[in-house]
């Protein structure tokens, strides 16, 4: 995939976590879940940017 900026390149790692998260949700039948997710984007160059999330769901009832 070629972007036209960093900026571009922020923004699809952002909708990439999001997406990400929304299966892992979806995935999860315990009680109280915790995640790290980490997008790490890289050119020929090398790493361009890294995007990390963090986030817990604790579920009060079923």
């Amino acid at each position: 995939m070629v972007f036209a900026s960093v900026q571009a390149v922020q923004e699809e790692a952002a909708r990439s976590l999001a997406d990400i998260a929304q299966d892992a949700v979806r995935g999860s039948a315990s009680q109280s879940i915790g995640h790290y997710m980490a997008i790490e984007v890289r050119d020929d160059a090398g790493p361009v940017l890294q995007a990390t999330l963090t986030f817990a769901v604790a579920r009060h009832r079923h």
